[in-house]
């Protein structure tokens, strides 16, 4: 089971050496969802409204960052040969943001871990990635990474289904 506050796991969509697996230390998880319904305006007469059922899904995560390296992992689901996540420093997201972009050969990908040991899986493309460094936490950033991620599927094809590991 997956420690308090460590319940989003993300991965680069590589395997080997280059792979990176992370455990975050997660304060908040916000869960948007966009749609673009079109309001038609007729004169002297209601609007029609037309909804393509077009979604914009966005996960924001508020994060803590260490500034030294701690050596905590955790055990999660298998991806890219391991099921080891390194828990990052300041350093190792920075790295992460500016190196890794989706493409259908590496995909990025968040899991958010239940209690239950299963999780919901979401491919995504980081769109803002802040650090801040409070005089109160100086030996960690408060951050924010936010992502335009894919829906999640419900299991039909069987690769994003709430899974189950450990």
């Amino acid at each position: 089971m997956a420690q308090q506050g460590l319940m989003c796991l993300i991965w680069n969509g590589v395997s080997g050496g280059s792979s990176r697996r992370y455990a975050l230390k997660v304060l908040s998880v916000a869960h948007q969802i966009g749609k673009s319904p079109i309001q038609i305006a007729i004169p002297n007469n209601t609007p029609q409204l037309l909804d393509l059922n077009m979604v914009r899904p966005t996960i924001t995560l508020s994060l803590l960052l260490d500034k030294k390296i701690t050596n905590v992992t955790v055990t999660g689901p298998t991806k890219g040969g391991s099921t080891v996540y390194k828990v990052p420093t300041k350093q190792d997201m920075e790295t992460f943001v500016t190196d890794n972009g989706y493409d259908d050969s590496s995909k990025l990908t968040l899991m958010l871990l239940h209690e239950d040991n299963k999780y919901e899986q979401y491919e995504f493309a980081i769109q803002q990635f802040t650090m801040n460094l409070m005089p109160s936490k100086e030996d960690r950033y408060d951050s924010t990474l936010v992502m335009l991620v894919t829906k999640r599927r419900t299991g039909e094809s069987g690769d994003f289904a709430q899974d189950s590991y450990a």
